[in-house]
């Protein structure tokens, strides 16, 4: 019983490759084009440069209106547990970016 299981098993993973290799056609889909309009400021290149290798820039418009500390702990974030690559002086700006347009005293 346990033979003839494991042969079913193995028989139908065999015609599933074979069928799946027999069709060799690619297909793709265009996706739509979405821009997230930010707000002007000194900081905005290096947001939609380095925020936007993980994540979409609506994160970033979506938020509450966060004090500095806040957002330079949220910049902190996604570089030391997130892994972003962006060095102390980018995290600086962006922060510095993020509060002027984004933060609690706008």
């Amino acid at each position: 019983m346990k033979f003839a299981t494991v042969f079913v098993l193995l028989i139908s993973l065999v015609a599933g490759l074979v069928y799946a290799w027999a069709q060799d056609t690619t297909h793709s889909i265009n996706l739509p084009e979405t821009r997230v309009d930010m707000k002007p400021g000194e900081g905005l290149q290096k947001v939609e440069t380095f925020c936007n290798i993980c994540h979409s820039l609506d994160y970033i418009v979506m938020q509450p209106k966060f004090t500095k500390p806040q957002w330079t702990a949220t910049v902190n974030k996604m570089v030391k547990v997130f892994g972003a690559p962006i060095n102390e002086e980018d995290s600086k700006q962006i922060a510095n970016y993020l509060v002027a347009q984004y933060g609690a005293g706008n």
